[in-house]
């Protein structure tokens, strides 16, 4: 066992030495000592393989019977529906099935789907995916609609445009409008039009950090954090301006950082003309590795009710995350 907790050590160690100081002294003052050194220890640990089925394309028994048939094994996420982990076997194994081929799986980090699950959307309904490509998500979504009601998918890159339509066509999803343009606008154009918003929004990814991307860490710095931040914050306005009355807007990012995840609700549900609220993700999608909120950061105390919302830290099955729910109230 001791062996084992050197292992572990020599690799926090190392992961320490590559990664920025202040990055380090920032996620330590947010996280308690044991949910620090998981999220350091995850950034050179091997990502967790998960996928979802497809129900657009195979029934999720035939697709996992040729996952197990073929001598890999699986076990369901039991927080998060039709995603499942991948016990032994590569992905190249996975993407060599038939099921891959014909589009029936899907590969996608676990934290990733919940953002979509969060959102309970029905067919039938109106949803917009702020922030959509390069389609995971949208895919997603599509599919729990079954293909029923609209699903607008904007994207304000014309380049990554052209991946979210080749996606949503192999994936098979049919109910899907595609808009391009700047998220923040819709709020003008597409006032009161929908019965479920997500913004997934542009991050500095932190949650997502890998020691064999050193190019990712170089990039990190606290002015991009602060860029983001408004922009994070002029997408969720625009949002909740899109959603109707009742109706429901998720929150994600994939970083750690405050200024992007709790502070970002803080400005937005302050404003006097926005009444929303957030409300609590349902509890069969929170994973045992999800802890509240942060309620106070760098000598600002947050002062809206945020404990509905949740943080991820990274485990054998997550990444770093983020989510809200929040609901127009007005």
């Amino acid at each position: 066992m001791e062996k084992e907790h050197e292992g572990a050590n020599e690799v926090i160690t190392e992961a320490e030495k590559a990664l920025p100081d202040l990055f380090l002294e920032r996620l330590s003052l947010q996280l308690s000592q044991v949910d620090y050194l998981a999220s350091v220890q995850s950034f050179s640990n091997s990502k967790p393989l998960t996928f979802r089925t497809n129900t657009l394309r195979a029934l999720e028994q035939e697709i996992l019977a040729e996952v197990n048939n073929s001598g890999m094994h699986t076990k369901p996420v039991p927080w998060c529906p039709l995603c499942h982990q991948l016990l032994d076997g590569s992905i190249r194994q996975l993407q060599a099935l038939q099921c891959s081929e014909t589009d029936g799986i899907y590969i996608q980090a676990a934290s990733s789907m919940l953002a979509a699950h969060a959102l309970q959307v029905e067919p039938e309904m109106r949803v917009l995916d702020m922030c959509a490509a390069p389609g995971s998500k949208t895919s997603q979504i599509a599919a729990l609609m079954k293909n029923r009601g609209m699903l607008v998918a904007n994207d304000r890159s014309r380049k990554r445009i052209y991946r979210l339509r080749e996606i949503l066509q192999r994936q098979g999803a049919t109910n899907v409008e595609i808009l391009c343009g700047p998220g923040e606008r819709l709020g003008q154009t597409h006032a009161d039009c929908f019965d479920r918003v997500l913004v997934d929004a542009p991050c500095s990814g932190e949650g997502r950090f890998r020691m064999d991307r050193p190019v990712r860490l170089s990039r990190w710095n606290m002015q991009e954090i602060r860029g983001l931040a408004k922009l994070q914050e002029q997408l969720l306005i625009a949002a909740l301006r899109c959603v109707r009355i009742g109706g429901l807007v998720v929150y994600s990012t994939c970083t750690f950082a405050p200024e992007e995840n709790e502070f970002v609700l803080e400005k937005v549900l302050r404003k006097k003309t926005i009444d929303a609220q957030v409300v609590r993700v349902p509890k069969s999608l929170r994973p045992p590795s999800a802890i509240a909120p942060i309620e106070h950061w760098s000598g600002k105390k947050v002062t809206q009710d945020l404990s509905l919302a949740m943080r991820i830290i990274p485990d054998e099955t997550t990444t770093g995350f983020f989510i809200a729910c929040i609901q127009r109230k007005s």
